[in-house]
């Protein structure tokens, strides 16, 4: 799975803004690893664009990142797992962000790790690994 690595919001909005970790990461593992990142990244990316006073720019760059990584998408099966694991965290007693549940889960049906600054939300989505 390391050569499998879903990018979360957290880390392409730090690259976005010229965060030296994150570029340096992309730069060092573009070639030899698979990255990606979920239509709900890509929403999320979107959705903070708009919310911004130079949209215009920001969607320009976000294009240009996401034309770099390959998609992964909501599937039946990562669709019965995110039911799965929010059934049993919910009788467990706790809870999880909705799209956090979802962009772990779509990378794990997916065979994917997943890079983020989130871990404790993710970390909850106990079968998928956590870079």
């Amino acid at each position: 799975m390391e050569d499998n690595i879903c990018l979360d919001t957290d880390f392409l909005v730090n690259f976005l803004r010229n965060k030296k970790e994150e570029r340096e990461f992309i730069w060092n593992n573009e070639e030899k690893s698979n990255l990606a990142t979920t239509y709900i990244n890509v929403f999320e990316l979107f959705y903070g664009v708009y919310k911004s006073n130079e949209h215009e720019n920001n969607v320009k760059a976000v294009r240009e990142l996401i034309n770099r990584l390959y998609i992964l998408n909501l599937s039946e099966e990562s669709s019965r797992k995110a039911g799965e694991i929010l059934a049993r965290l919910e009788k467990e007693g706790n809870t999880v962000d909705f799209r956090d549940l979802l962009i772990g889960v779509i990378a794990l049906t997916n065979n994917f790790s997943i890079k983020t600054n989130n871990i404790k939300h993710f970390s909850k989505i106990k079968e998928l690994i956590i870079l």
